[in-house]
């Protein structure tokens, strides 16, 4: 199964509920677990109430005693997966310490023995890799993903920062850039994914193809909420506007990451599952 990763550049648009707003309305025939990396640390243990172990520590030292690569995620002797409930769906996550410092520590342990553990063969990773910046330890993370998407807002500020980054984006052979719109923007898709696409090819002597443009996400607080743990799911969870944007998503996402079935867009009726 593939990994996806999530980042951001500027600000905070929201990586971490943009993961699990994934995660939760991930196709059906597919199992997801959120792997919260984020070398600042993690916010899925005091938002949900998660408890302190186990933790992406203990899933750095399973990767770390294994004598051979296998689907640490279902580990029986030393769990490291927790799970939360979104309205009716239970999301396996690894949870992170809020304190960086164990975070940082951990993430060698997981990347050091490659793409096997971070993509095994029955799970839908989707890590929570936090804010990009110039040698941050998540790049191996990212190197090693099948999709790595970039959440930015359509502002000037956050599409400098995010020009001056992809270069190394390129670089670093990632499957596929996607660009995630965030709410909160002031142009229109079509026209950042022009502006990207120019500069792919007249900066970088790149493909324009290289980098895909998605979005925006509505703004929504409610779903925001539902997501972040502040506000209980009703049992019309899925038909609030950005959990129908991440299920529409995955219709565009799904080509993109290997072993997952073409998805069908989601019309405004339907609600999937």
């Amino acid at each position: 199964m593939p990994l996806l990763a999530v980042t951001y550049v500027k600000g905070r648009p929201g990586a971490t509920t943009s993961a699990l707003g994934l995660a939760a309305t991930a196709p059906s025939d597919v199992t997801p677990v959120v792997l919260e990396c984020d070398p600042a640390g993690g916010d899925l243990m005091r938002r949900h109430g998660l408890a302190a172990v186990p933790s992406l520590v203990d899933l750095a030292a399973i990767a770390r005693g294994s004598t051979a690569v296998r689907d640490i995620f279902t580990s029986t002797s030393q769990p490291a997966v927790q799970t939360l409930t979104v309205g009716d769906t239970v999301v396996p996550v690894v949870a992170a310490p809020a304190g960086g410092a164990q975070t940082r520590a951990a993430l060698p342990e997981l990347t050091n023995a490659g793409r096997p553990v971070l993509a095994p063969a029955d799970r839908l990773v989707v890590a929570d890799c936090g804010r990009l910046t110039p040698g941050s330890p998540v790049w191996p993370v990212l190197r090693l993903a099948d999709v790595v998407l970039v959440l930015v807002r359509a502002r000037a500020d956050e599409l400098a920062h995010l020009r001056e980054l992809l270069c190394e984006l390129l670089d670093a052979g990632t499957g596929r850039l996607v660009m995630l719109l965030a709410h909160g923007g002031v142009y229109p898709a079509a026209d950042v994914a022009e502006v990207l696409s120019a500069h792919v090819v007249e900066e970088l002597a790149g493909d324009a193809r290289a980098v895909t443009v998605l979005g925006p996400l509505p703004t929504d607080r409610r779903g925001a909420a539902v997501l972040d743990g502040e506000l209980l799911a009703g049992r019309r969870w899925r038909r609030l506007p950005l959990l129908r944007g991440y299920t529409r998503l995955w219709s565009d996402l799904g080509p993109l990451l290997p072993g997952l079935r073409a998805v069908q867009p989601v019309t405004s009726s339907e609600v999937p599952r």
